[in-house]
């Protein structure tokens, strides 16, 4: 029997509240992670096709790739 990989990705969402002169400087400290920041992580949908059924990865492969 054949063995697939099925990925499917959904979109993960970071909210980060941060002190800055500009936001130019609030970009810099999140993403140089300096100042730990209070950080909020909202999940999306599923990725869909444009038909808007859910997008899968398949990748087959044979119990000797294992």
């Amino acid at each position: 029997m054949k063995k697939y990989s099925i990925l499917r990705s959904y979109t993960v969402v970071e909210a980060h509240d941060v002190e800055a002169e500009t936001e130019e400087e609030a970009i810099r400290i999140v993403d140089s992670s300096e100042i730990e920041t209070h950080r909020k992580s909202y999940d999306g949908d599923y990725d869909k096709n444009p038909d808007g059924s859910i997008k899968y990865e398949v990748e087959g492969y044979n119990d000797v790739d294992l």
